[in-house]
Protein backbone atom coordinates (compact mmCIF):
# COMPACT_ATOMS: atom_id res chain seq x y z
CA UNK A 1 0.00 0.00 0.00
CA UNK A 2 1.50 3.27 -1.35
CA UNK A 3 2.19 6.46 1.21
CA UNK A 4 -0.05 8.66 -0.41
CA UNK A 5 -2.98 5.86 0.00
CA UNK A 6 -1.72 5.22 3.80
CA UNK A 7 -1.95 9.14 4.21
CA UNK A 8 -5.95 9.26 3.17
CA UNK A 9 -6.78 6.27 4.81
CA UNK A 10 -5.80 7.67 8.08
CA UNK A 11 -7.38 10.99 7.99
CA UNK A 12 -10.04 9.31 6.48
CA UNK A 13 -10.37 7.41 10.00
CA UNK A 14 -9.52 10.17 12.16
CA UNK A 15 -12.10 12.51 10.39
CA UNK A 16 -14.60 9.57 11.27
CA UNK A 17 -13.67 9.21 14.52
CA UNK A 18 -14.11 13.07 15.41
CA UNK A 19 -16.02 14.72 13.30
CA UNK A 20 -18.21 12.09 11.88
CA UNK A 21 -19.75 13.68 8.82
CA UNK A 22 -19.03 17.07 6.66
CA UNK A 23 -17.19 15.55 4.67
CA UNK A 24 -17.26 18.86 2.08
CA UNK A 25 -15.87 20.54 4.96
CA UNK A 26 -12.59 18.43 4.65
CA UNK A 27 -12.29 18.93 1.21
CA UNK A 28 -12.20 22.70 1.82
CA UNK A 29 -9.86 22.22 4.96
CA UNK A 30 -7.15 20.38 3.56
CA UNK A 31 -7.12 22.37 -0.08
CA UNK A 32 -9.40 19.99 -2.23
CA UNK A 33 -11.80 23.12 -2.53
CA UNK A 34 -11.52 26.81 -2.13
CA UNK A 35 -14.54 28.83 -2.81
CA UNK A 36 -12.84 32.34 -4.08
CA UNK A 37 -15.34 33.18 -6.80
CA UNK A 38 -16.67 37.10 -6.66
CA UNK A 39 -18.95 38.15 -4.03
CA UNK A 40 -21.30 39.07 -6.64
CA UNK A 41 -21.37 35.49 -7.85
CA UNK A 42 -22.02 34.02 -3.95
CA UNK A 43 -24.42 36.96 -3.52
CA UNK A 44 -26.30 35.90 -6.58
CA UNK A 45 -26.39 32.23 -5.20
CA UNK A 46 -27.44 32.60 -2.32
CA UNK A 47 -30.71 34.86 -3.51
CA UNK A 48 -31.72 32.22 -5.75
CA UNK A 49 -32.03 28.97 -3.54
CA UNK A 50 -33.40 31.56 -1.06
CA UNK A 51 -36.41 29.61 0.53
CA UNK A 52 -37.77 31.03 3.79
CA UNK A 53 -38.99 28.20 5.71
CA UNK A 54 -35.59 26.53 5.38
CA UNK A 55 -33.58 29.29 5.77
CA UNK A 56 -31.89 28.66 9.29
CA UNK A 57 -30.91 25.23 7.63
CA UNK A 58 -29.04 26.92 4.73
CA UNK A 59 -27.81 30.05 7.00
CA UNK A 60 -25.69 27.61 9.33
CA UNK A 61 -24.28 26.31 6.05
CA UNK A 62 -23.48 29.13 4.43
CA UNK A 63 -21.96 31.00 7.63
CA UNK A 64 -19.71 28.38 7.97
CA UNK A 65 -18.53 28.93 4.28
CA UNK A 66 -18.18 32.31 4.23
CA UNK A 67 -15.97 32.14 7.66
CA UNK A 68 -14.53 29.48 5.60
CA UNK A 69 -13.80 31.88 2.49
CA UNK A 70 -12.73 35.17 4.55
CA UNK A 71 -10.26 32.56 6.56
CA UNK A 72 -8.60 31.30 3.42
CA UNK A 73 -8.46 34.21 2.07
CA UNK A 74 -7.08 37.34 3.84
CA UNK A 75 -7.83 40.08 1.69
CA UNK A 76 -11.44 39.54 1.65
CA UNK A 77 -11.74 40.37 5.03
CA UNK A 78 -10.59 44.10 4.22
CA UNK A 79 -14.14 44.51 2.13
CA UNK A 80 -16.96 45.77 4.55
CA UNK A 81 -19.20 43.69 2.31
CA UNK A 82 -17.57 40.18 2.93
CA UNK A 83 -18.40 41.45 6.11
CA UNK A 84 -22.00 42.16 5.42
CA UNK A 85 -22.50 38.94 3.64
CA UNK A 86 -21.56 37.19 7.02
CA UNK A 87 -23.69 39.02 9.08
CA UNK A 88 -26.53 37.90 6.73
CA UNK A 89 -25.71 34.40 6.98
CA UNK A 90 -25.60 34.75 10.86
CA UNK A 91 -28.63 37.03 11.19
CA UNK A 92 -31.37 33.99 11.15
CA UNK A 93 -28.87 32.61 14.17
CA UNK A 94 -28.00 35.72 15.63
CA UNK A 95 -32.08 36.75 16.38
CA UNK A 96 -32.96 34.05 18.99
CA UNK A 97 -30.01 34.97 21.00
CA UNK A 98 -30.76 39.22 20.48
CA UNK A 99 -34.55 38.40 22.02
CA UNK A 100 -33.03 36.05 25.05
CA UNK A 101 -30.94 38.70 25.80
CA UNK A 102 -33.28 41.77 25.38
CA UNK A 103 -37.02 40.07 25.29
CA UNK A 104 -39.48 40.33 22.28
CA UNK A 105 -38.00 44.25 22.11
CA UNK A 106 -35.21 43.17 20.70
CA UNK A 107 -36.68 41.71 17.88
CA UNK A 108 -38.08 44.80 17.26
CA UNK A 109 -39.13 44.91 13.72
CA UNK A 110 -41.10 41.91 13.32
CA UNK A 111 -43.79 43.27 15.38
CA UNK A 112 -44.30 45.98 12.26
CA UNK A 113 -45.40 43.01 9.89
CA UNK A 114 -48.33 40.69 11.55
CA UNK A 115 -47.19 37.49 11.97
CA UNK A 116 -43.87 38.04 11.45
CA UNK A 117 -41.41 36.26 13.87
CA UNK A 118 -38.63 33.85 14.45
CA UNK A 119 -37.04 32.61 11.30
CA UNK A 120 -39.26 34.01 9.29
CA UNK A 121 -37.72 37.73 10.59
CA UNK A 122 -34.41 36.41 10.47
CA UNK A 123 -35.45 35.71 6.79
CA UNK A 124 -36.41 38.99 5.97
CA UNK A 125 -33.47 40.24 7.35
CA UNK A 126 -31.24 38.73 5.30
CA UNK A 127 -32.80 39.08 2.41
CA UNK A 128 -32.40 43.05 2.88
CA UNK A 129 -28.55 42.23 4.13
CA UNK A 130 -28.13 40.39 0.84
CA UNK A 131 -30.04 42.57 -1.73
CA UNK A 132 -28.44 45.90 0.15
CA UNK A 133 -24.50 44.03 -0.75
CA UNK A 134 -25.45 45.27 -4.21
CA UNK A 135 -24.69 49.05 -4.81
CA UNK A 136 -27.08 49.86 -7.16
CA UNK A 137 -29.92 48.29 -5.50
CA UNK A 138 -33.30 50.29 -5.49
CA UNK A 139 -36.63 50.53 -3.44
CA UNK A 140 -38.34 48.40 -5.69
CA UNK A 141 -36.37 45.32 -5.58
CA UNK A 142 -36.53 45.22 -2.17
CA UNK A 143 -40.04 45.56 -1.70
CA UNK A 144 -41.02 43.12 -4.62
CA UNK A 145 -38.81 40.45 -3.21
CA UNK A 146 -39.66 40.41 0.31
CA UNK A 147 -43.69 40.95 -0.92
CA UNK A 148 -42.85 36.76 -1.92
CA UNK A 149 -42.82 36.27 1.81
CA UNK A 150 -44.32 38.95 3.74
CA UNK A 151 -47.82 39.90 4.44
CA UNK A 152 -48.48 43.27 5.48
CA UNK A 153 -46.64 46.78 5.17
CA UNK A 154 -43.49 45.91 3.61
CA UNK A 155 -42.79 49.68 3.36
CA UNK A 156 -43.54 50.11 6.92
CA UNK A 157 -41.15 47.17 8.06
CA UNK A 158 -38.37 48.66 6.01
CA UNK A 159 -38.25 52.02 7.36
CA UNK A 160 -38.47 50.31 10.89
CA UNK A 161 -35.22 48.08 10.16
CA UNK A 162 -32.06 49.48 12.08
CA UNK A 163 -29.26 46.59 12.20
CA UNK A 164 -26.41 48.21 14.79
CA UNK A 165 -28.63 47.22 17.32
CA UNK A 166 -28.08 43.20 16.50
CA UNK A 167 -24.20 44.11 16.61
CA UNK A 168 -24.10 41.76 19.79
CA UNK A 169 -25.69 39.04 18.77
CA UNK A 170 -23.93 38.77 15.63
CA UNK A 171 -21.05 38.52 17.27
CA UNK A 172 -22.00 36.30 19.62
CA UNK A 173 -23.44 33.49 16.76
CA UNK A 174 -20.18 34.19 15.28
CA UNK A 175 -17.85 33.06 18.07
CA UNK A 176 -20.49 29.83 18.27
CA UNK A 177 -19.20 29.09 14.86
CA UNK A 178 -15.84 30.21 14.83
CA UNK A 179 -15.94 28.45 18.04
CA UNK A 180 -17.21 24.83 16.76
CA UNK A 181 -14.37 25.29 13.49
CA UNK A 182 -11.58 25.80 16.20
CA UNK A 183 -12.85 23.01 18.20
CA UNK A 184 -12.95 20.67 15.45
CA UNK A 185 -9.47 21.24 13.60
CA UNK A 186 -7.88 21.42 17.11
CA UNK A 187 -9.71 18.10 18.16
CA UNK A 188 -8.37 16.58 14.65
CA UNK A 189 -5.19 17.81 15.37
CA UNK A 190 -4.58 16.44 18.64
CA UNK A 191 -5.84 12.91 16.85
CA UNK A 192 -3.47 12.69 14.58
CA UNK A 193 -0.44 13.96 16.43
CA UNK A 194 -1.46 11.24 19.07
CA UNK A 195 -1.17 8.21 16.55
CA UNK A 196 2.01 6.22 15.84
CA UNK A 197 2.39 6.83 12.73
CA UNK A 198 2.87 10.84 13.09
CA UNK A 199 5.45 11.21 10.04
CA UNK A 200 3.13 10.29 7.69
CA UNK A 201 0.22 13.09 8.90
CA UNK A 202 2.43 15.87 10.28
CA UNK A 203 2.00 17.56 6.81
CA UNK A 204 -1.84 17.49 7.60
CA UNK A 205 -1.26 18.51 11.21
CA UNK A 206 0.32 21.74 9.95
CA UNK A 207 -2.46 22.65 7.98
CA UNK A 208 -4.74 22.29 10.87
CA UNK A 209 -2.75 24.51 13.52
CA UNK A 210 -2.40 26.69 9.98
CA UNK A 211 -6.64 26.74 10.38
CA UNK A 212 -6.53 27.93 13.96
CA UNK A 213 -4.18 30.61 13.01
CA UNK A 214 -6.94 31.75 10.44
CA UNK A 215 -9.96 31.13 12.48
CA UNK A 216 -8.56 33.22 15.41
CA UNK A 217 -8.04 36.38 12.88
CA UNK A 218 -11.49 36.29 11.44
CA UNK A 219 -12.36 36.46 15.23
CA UNK A 220 -10.15 39.62 16.10
CA UNK A 221 -10.65 41.08 12.25
CA UNK A 222 -14.44 40.97 13.23
CA UNK A 223 -14.45 43.51 16.31
CA UNK A 224 -14.21 45.97 13.75
CA UNK A 225 -15.38 45.23 10.89
CA UNK A 226 -18.92 43.96 11.95
CA UNK A 227 -19.74 46.95 13.76
CA UNK A 228 -18.74 49.06 10.31
CA UNK A 229 -20.55 46.43 8.22
CA UNK A 230 -23.91 47.40 9.96
CA UNK A 231 -23.62 51.02 9.66
CA UNK A 232 -22.76 50.40 6.15
CA UNK A 233 -25.82 48.82 5.79
CA UNK A 234 -28.08 51.10 8.02
CA UNK A 235 -26.44 53.79 5.83
CA UNK A 236 -27.55 51.77 2.39
CA UNK A 237 -30.89 51.26 3.68
CA UNK A 238 -31.33 54.75 4.31
CA UNK A 239 -30.15 55.61 1.01
CA UNK A 240 -32.41 53.12 -0.93
CA UNK A 241 -35.45 54.59 1.29
CA UNK A 242 -34.74 58.38 0.40
CA UNK A 243 -35.79 57.10 -3.19
CA UNK A 244 -39.32 58.13 -4.60
CA UNK A 245 -41.38 54.94 -2.75
CA UNK A 246 -42.85 52.60 -5.29
CA UNK A 247 -46.80 52.54 -5.65
CA UNK A 248 -47.72 50.79 -2.91
CA UNK A 249 -51.06 48.17 -2.70
CA UNK A 250 -53.33 47.88 -0.33
CA UNK A 251 -55.52 45.05 0.31
CA UNK A 252 -59.51 45.85 1.33
CA UNK A 253 -60.84 42.78 2.63
CA UNK A 254 -64.05 40.95 1.47
CA UNK A 255 -67.32 43.07 1.81
CA UNK A 256 -66.27 45.97 3.89
CA UNK A 257 -66.44 49.50 1.67
CA UNK A 258 -62.65 50.71 2.30
CA UNK A 259 -63.00 54.34 3.12
CA UNK A 260 -62.25 57.30 0.26
CA UNK A 261 -60.86 60.71 1.16
CA UNK A 262 -63.82 63.26 -0.45
CA UNK A 263 -62.19 65.79 -2.60
CA UNK A 264 -62.37 69.41 -1.21
CA UNK A 265 -66.28 71.11 -2.26
CA UNK A 266 -65.24 74.13 -4.23
CA UNK A 267 -66.34 77.39 -3.63
CA UNK A 268 -70.40 78.67 -4.77
CA UNK A 269 -69.66 81.52 -7.45
CA UNK A 270 -72.33 83.03 -9.53
CA UNK A 271 -71.50 83.52 -13.37
CA UNK A 272 -73.20 86.21 -15.61
CA UNK A 273 -72.70 84.16 -18.89
CA UNK A 274 -74.21 81.29 -18.37
CA UNK A 275 -74.46 78.56 -20.95
CA UNK A 276 -78.21 78.18 -21.93
CA UNK A 277 -79.95 81.57 -20.64
CA UNK A 278 -80.36 84.38 -22.73
CA UNK A 279 -78.57 86.91 -21.75
CA UNK A 280 -81.15 89.73 -20.90
CA UNK A 281 -80.15 92.79 -24.08
CA UNK A 282 -79.27 96.11 -22.79
CA UNK A 283 -80.52 99.70 -23.74
CA UNK A 284 -79.48 103.10 -23.69
CA UNK A 285 -82.41 104.01 -21.94
CA UNK A 286 -82.22 101.27 -19.58
CA UNK A 287 -82.86 102.06 -15.63
CA UNK A 288 -80.49 102.01 -12.94
CA UNK A 289 -79.57 98.77 -11.48
CA UNK A 290 -81.69 99.27 -8.78
CA UNK A 291 -84.85 99.13 -11.19
CA UNK A 292 -85.29 95.38 -11.36
CA UNK A 293 -87.41 95.42 -8.54
CA UNK A 294 -89.97 98.07 -9.75
CA UNK A 295 -90.31 96.28 -13.04
CA UNK A 296 -90.60 92.96 -10.78
CA UNK A 297 -93.68 94.25 -8.74
CA UNK A 298 -95.45 94.92 -12.05
CA UNK A 299 -95.77 91.12 -13.05
CA UNK A 300 -98.53 90.11 -11.32
CA UNK A 301 -100.28 92.39 -13.58
CA UNK A 302 -99.46 90.70 -17.16
CA UNK A 303 -101.63 88.10 -18.66
CA UNK A 304 -102.16 84.72 -17.28
CA UNK A 305 -101.42 86.13 -13.41
CA UNK A 306 -103.91 86.06 -10.37
CA UNK A 307 -107.18 88.73 -11.38
CA UNK A 308 -106.71 92.37 -10.36
CA UNK A 309 -109.80 91.43 -7.88
CA UNK A 310 -107.86 89.91 -5.52
CA UNK A 311 -105.54 91.36 -2.77
CA UNK A 312 -102.28 92.76 -4.49
CA UNK A 313 -100.61 93.47 -0.92
CA UNK A 314 -99.83 89.21 -0.38
CA UNK A 315 -98.48 88.91 -4.02
CA UNK A 316 -96.87 92.11 -4.07
CA UNK A 317 -94.78 91.74 -1.07
CA UNK A 318 -93.81 88.10 -2.30
CA UNK A 319 -92.02 89.38 -5.14
CA UNK A 320 -90.41 92.23 -3.51
CA UNK A 321 -88.79 89.96 -1.02
CA UNK A 322 -87.84 87.32 -3.91
CA UNK A 323 -86.10 90.55 -5.92
CA UNK A 324 -84.56 92.57 -3.30
CA UNK A 325 -81.83 90.76 -3.30
CA UNK A 326 -81.43 91.95 -6.99
CA UNK A 327 -80.41 95.55 -6.17
CA UNK A 328 -77.08 94.92 -5.41
CA UNK A 329 -74.77 91.98 -6.12
CA UNK A 330 -73.68 89.90 -3.18
CA UNK A 331 -76.79 91.16 -0.78
CA UNK A 332 -78.57 88.88 0.87
CA UNK A 333 -75.68 86.49 1.62
CA UNK A 334 -75.81 85.40 -2.08
CA UNK A 335 -71.80 85.75 -3.88
CA UNK A 336 -71.87 88.55 -6.37
CA UNK A 337 -72.20 87.88 -10.29
CA UNK A 338 -68.95 87.46 -12.13
CA UNK A 339 -67.98 87.76 -15.46
CA UNK A 340 -66.22 84.26 -15.26
CA UNK A 341 -65.79 81.94 -12.57
CA UNK A 342 -62.36 82.34 -10.31
CA UNK A 343 -59.74 79.86 -10.72
CA UNK A 344 -59.59 76.86 -8.17
CA UNK A 345 -56.26 76.99 -6.51
CA UNK A 346 -54.35 73.98 -6.90
CA UNK A 347 -53.68 72.14 -3.98
CA UNK A 348 -50.98 73.48 -1.98
CA UNK A 349 -47.74 70.82 -1.75
CA UNK A 350 -47.09 69.19 1.50
CA UNK A 351 -43.53 68.24 2.37
CA UNK A 352 -42.32 65.02 1.77
CA UNK A 353 -43.57 63.17 4.95
CA UNK A 354 -41.88 59.57 3.51
CA UNK A 355 -38.32 61.02 2.67
CA UNK A 356 -38.54 63.25 5.88
CA UNK A 357 -39.24 59.81 7.71
CA UNK A 358 -36.36 58.43 6.32
CA UNK A 359 -33.93 61.01 7.27
CA UNK A 360 -35.09 60.60 11.24
CA UNK A 361 -34.60 57.63 10.47
CA UNK A 362 -31.00 57.87 9.13
CA UNK A 363 -30.03 60.60 11.91
CA UNK A 364 -31.51 58.34 14.48
CA UNK A 365 -29.32 55.28 13.33
CA UNK A 366 -26.34 57.18 13.22
CA UNK A 367 -26.71 58.66 16.76
CA UNK A 368 -27.22 55.39 18.39
CA UNK A 369 -23.83 54.21 16.01
CA UNK A 370 -21.98 57.89 17.42
CA UNK A 371 -23.26 56.72 21.11
CA UNK A 372 -22.35 53.28 21.16
CA UNK A 373 -18.53 54.40 19.78
CA UNK A 374 -18.28 57.43 22.34
CA UNK A 375 -18.95 55.19 25.56
CA UNK A 376 -16.55 52.26 23.84
CA UNK A 377 -14.16 55.10 23.89
CA UNK A 378 -15.08 56.32 27.39
CA UNK A 379 -14.48 52.79 28.21
CA UNK A 380 -11.21 52.06 26.88
CA UNK A 381 -10.29 55.41 28.03
CA UNK A 382 -10.59 54.51 32.01
CA UNK A 383 -8.85 50.81 30.79
CA UNK A 384 -5.84 52.98 29.95
CA UNK A 385 -6.30 52.27 26.38
CA UNK A 386 -5.86 55.98 25.00
CA UNK A 387 -5.01 54.48 21.64
CA UNK A 388 -8.63 52.71 21.33
CA UNK A 389 -10.33 55.74 22.75
CA UNK A 390 -8.61 57.89 19.81
CA UNK A 391 -9.45 55.63 17.22
CA UNK A 392 -13.48 54.98 18.56
CA UNK A 393 -13.39 58.91 19.13
CA UNK A 394 -12.06 59.07 15.36
CA UNK A 395 -14.55 56.41 13.85
CA UNK A 396 -17.68 58.56 15.52
CA UNK A 397 -16.37 61.77 14.26
CA UNK A 398 -16.26 60.20 10.52
CA UNK A 399 -19.91 59.86 10.86
CA UNK A 400 -20.37 63.44 12.05
CA UNK A 401 -17.87 65.03 8.99
CA UNK A 402 -20.45 64.55 6.18
CA UNK A 403 -22.98 67.13 7.99
CA UNK A 404 -20.39 69.63 8.57
CA UNK A 405 -21.09 72.76 7.98
CA UNK A 406 -19.15 73.95 4.26
CA UNK A 407 -19.68 77.38 3.63
CA UNK A 408 -21.12 80.41 5.08
CA UNK A 409 -24.89 80.55 6.10
CA UNK A 410 -24.91 76.63 6.92
CA UNK A 411 -26.62 75.09 9.77
CA UNK A 412 -25.65 73.23 12.70
CA UNK A 413 -29.02 71.09 12.62
CA UNK A 414 -27.62 67.99 11.25
CA UNK A 415 -24.59 67.59 13.44
CA UNK A 416 -27.03 68.15 16.64
CA UNK A 417 -29.54 65.85 15.31
CA UNK A 418 -26.93 63.12 15.88
CA UNK A 419 -25.38 63.97 19.22
CA UNK A 420 -26.73 62.12 22.14
CA UNK A 421 -27.05 65.02 25.43
CA UNK A 422 -29.07 63.24 27.61
CA UNK A 423 -29.12 62.84 31.50
CA UNK A 424 -30.12 60.54 33.98
CA UNK A 425 -32.73 61.75 35.87
CA UNK A 426 -31.36 64.04 38.98
CA UNK A 427 -27.95 64.12 37.04
CA UNK A 428 -27.69 67.11 34.87
CA UNK A 429 -24.80 69.39 36.06
CA UNK A 430 -24.41 72.68 34.30
CA UNK A 431 -21.43 74.68 34.90
CA UNK A 432 -19.49 78.09 34.58
CA UNK A 433 -15.98 78.54 34.77
CA UNK A 434 -14.85 75.69 36.41
CA UNK A 435 -13.06 74.31 33.17
CA UNK A 436 -11.22 77.24 33.09
CA UNK A 437 -10.15 77.43 36.48
CA UNK A 438 -8.96 73.54 36.64
CA UNK A 439 -6.68 74.35 32.86
CA UNK A 440 -5.04 77.34 34.71
CA UNK A 441 -4.42 75.37 38.47
CA UNK A 442 -3.91 72.67 37.28
CA UNK A 443 -7.02 70.82 39.58
CA UNK A 444 -9.42 68.38 38.31
CA UNK A 445 -13.22 70.43 36.60
CA UNK A 446 -14.79 70.50 39.98
CA UNK A 447 -18.08 70.19 37.89
CA UNK A 448 -17.16 66.75 36.41
CA UNK A 449 -15.99 65.58 39.80
CA UNK A 450 -19.51 66.98 41.07
CA UNK A 451 -20.93 64.80 38.31
CA UNK A 452 -19.46 61.95 38.75
CA UNK A 453 -19.57 61.71 42.54
CA UNK A 454 -22.98 61.59 41.90
CA UNK A 455 -23.67 59.49 39.28
CA UNK A 456 -24.46 62.28 36.79
CA UNK A 457 -22.94 64.01 33.78
CA UNK A 458 -21.79 67.34 31.95
CA UNK A 459 -22.55 68.59 28.74
CA UNK A 460 -19.12 67.61 28.10
CA UNK A 461 -19.28 64.27 29.52
CA UNK A 462 -22.74 62.91 27.61
CA UNK A 463 -22.17 60.42 24.86
CA UNK A 464 -22.38 63.51 22.34
CA UNK A 465 -20.31 66.09 24.72
CA UNK A 466 -17.56 63.94 24.42
CA UNK A 467 -17.57 63.67 20.42
CA UNK A 468 -17.30 67.07 19.84
CA UNK A 469 -15.25 67.69 22.81
CA UNK A 470 -11.72 69.17 21.98
CA UNK A 471 -12.48 68.23 18.34
CA UNK A 472 -10.57 70.68 16.29
CA UNK A 473 -12.57 70.47 12.93
CA UNK A 474 -15.42 72.48 15.00
CA UNK A 475 -13.60 74.29 17.85
CA UNK A 476 -11.21 75.50 15.58
CA UNK A 477 -11.95 78.97 13.33
CA UNK A 478 -13.93 78.28 9.90
CA UNK A 479 -12.50 80.00 7.30
CA UNK A 480 -14.94 82.13 6.70
CA UNK A 481 -14.92 83.36 9.91
CA UNK A 482 -11.45 85.26 9.36
CA UNK A 483 -12.69 87.83 7.28
CA UNK A 484 -15.29 89.04 10.09
CA UNK A 485 -19.09 89.87 9.04
CA UNK A 486 -19.98 86.40 7.42
CA UNK A 487 -23.17 84.84 9.15
CA UNK A 488 -21.02 81.99 10.88
CA UNK A 489 -22.07 79.05 11.65
CA UNK A 490 -19.66 79.40 14.42
CA UNK A 491 -18.23 76.99 16.75
CA UNK A 492 -20.33 78.52 19.90
CA UNK A 493 -23.61 78.18 17.52
CA UNK A 494 -23.15 74.51 17.88
CA UNK A 495 -22.51 74.56 21.57
CA UNK A 496 -25.35 76.60 22.60
CA UNK A 497 -27.77 74.30 20.12
CA UNK A 498 -26.29 71.41 21.87
CA UNK A 499 -26.30 73.09 25.69
CA UNK A 500 -29.88 73.98 24.64
CA UNK A 501 -30.63 70.48 23.61
CA UNK A 502 -29.08 69.20 26.98
CA UNK A 503 -30.94 71.66 29.18
CA UNK A 504 -34.58 70.73 27.66
CA UNK A 505 -34.10 66.74 27.89
CA UNK A 506 -32.54 67.69 31.82
CA UNK A 507 -35.23 66.20 34.28
CA UNK A 508 -35.56 65.96 38.43
CA UNK A 509 -33.31 68.10 40.06
CA UNK A 510 -30.23 70.05 38.50
CA UNK A 511 -27.27 70.76 39.93
CA UNK A 512 -25.06 74.31 38.66
CA UNK A 513 -20.93 74.48 40.31
CA UNK A 514 -19.62 77.88 39.23
CA UNK A 515 -16.94 79.95 40.18
CA UNK A 516 -17.27 82.83 42.01
CA UNK A 517 -17.03 85.61 39.65
CA UNK A 518 -19.40 83.45 36.78
CA UNK A 519 -22.07 83.76 39.72
CA UNK A 520 -23.10 86.83 38.82
CA UNK A 521 -21.67 87.42 35.39
CA UNK A 522 -24.47 88.47 32.90
CA UNK A 523 -22.90 87.14 30.27
CA UNK A 524 -22.58 83.43 30.91
CA UNK A 525 -24.53 80.73 28.78
CA UNK A 526 -26.27 79.53 32.05
CA UNK A 527 -27.30 83.48 33.02
CA UNK A 528 -28.64 84.00 29.23
CA UNK A 529 -29.53 80.57 27.76
CA UNK A 530 -29.99 77.57 30.30
CA UNK A 531 -31.21 79.14 33.62
CA UNK A 532 -34.14 80.64 31.62
CA UNK A 533 -34.95 77.28 30.15
CA UNK A 534 -34.60 75.31 33.04
CA UNK A 535 -36.79 77.86 35.29
CA UNK A 536 -39.63 77.76 32.45
CA UNK A 537 -39.77 73.67 32.15
CA UNK A 538 -39.88 73.91 36.39
CA UNK A 539 -42.73 76.42 36.03
CA UNK A 540 -44.45 74.66 33.26
CA UNK A 541 -44.21 71.26 32.80
CA UNK A 542 -42.34 70.58 36.63
CA UNK A 543 -40.28 68.68 34.57
CA UNK A 544 -37.65 69.98 36.53
CA UNK A 545 -38.47 69.93 40.56
CA UNK A 546 -35.70 72.05 41.64
CA UNK A 547 -32.43 73.62 41.05
CA UNK A 548 -29.62 73.59 43.62
CA UNK A 549 -26.35 75.64 43.50
CA UNK A 550 -22.64 75.12 43.95
CA UNK A 551 -19.67 77.21 44.22
CA UNK A 552 -15.94 76.28 43.72
CA UNK A 553 -13.11 77.44 46.19
CA UNK A 554 -9.78 77.95 44.80
CA UNK A 555 -8.99 74.69 45.80
CA UNK A 556 -11.36 72.96 43.52
CA UNK A 557 -13.66 72.09 46.35
CA UNK A 558 -17.61 73.14 45.65
CA UNK A 559 -19.81 74.12 48.31
CA UNK A 560 -23.66 74.24 48.48
CA UNK A 561 -25.23 77.80 48.58
CA UNK A 562 -27.99 78.86 51.04
CA UNK A 563 -31.48 78.55 49.68
CA UNK A 564 -32.06 82.27 49.64
CA UNK A 565 -29.03 83.04 47.87
CA UNK A 566 -30.11 80.68 44.60
CA UNK A 567 -33.25 82.30 45.20
CA UNK A 568 -31.63 85.84 44.34
CA UNK A 569 -29.36 84.31 41.48
CA UNK A 570 -32.16 82.81 40.17
CA UNK A 571 -34.49 85.98 39.89
CA UNK A 572 -31.27 88.00 38.41
CA UNK A 573 -32.02 89.11 34.62
CA UNK A 574 -29.48 91.01 33.20
CA UNK A 575 -32.28 91.29 30.34
CA UNK A 576 -34.76 93.60 32.40
CA UNK A 577 -33.38 96.93 32.62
Amino acid sequence: MSQDKDEHSILDDAWSSVVGGMDWLKSVLFGEFADNRPLSAVVADMLVSFVPGVVIVTSARDAVAVILRMASHPEKREDIMEWVLLSACLIVIALPLAMAAGGAAAAGVGAIVGGLAGSELGAALRSVMLLLIKEASKLVELVRFLQKFIKGDVMKFLRAVKFAPYEKALMAALRKFSGKLLSMVKSLRVHLESLSYFNLVKHRIAILAEWERKFYAVQQEALNKIPKALAELDARLAKVLAEAAPQEAHTASAGVQASKAAPPKPPTQRVRDTPGQVLPKETPAAAPHAAPAAKSEALPARPGTKPAGKPAAKPAAKPAAKTAPKAADGAGGKPPLKDKPDPVDPAKPGPNGKKQAVVDAAAAADRARITQLSNEADAAAKAGDQALAAAKLEEARSILRPYLPKNPGDSWDEVVKRLDVSSPKDGAVFWSGTSGQASKLGQVDAARAYAEKIGGVTLETTPGGRIIDGWDDVNKAYPWNASGGQPGPYASGLWGSVSEKYANGASGVVNVVQTPEKLWDAGTVWHNSEKPLLMDLKKTTGQITDIKMHVVDLGGQSHPLSDNYIGDLLKFDQRKP
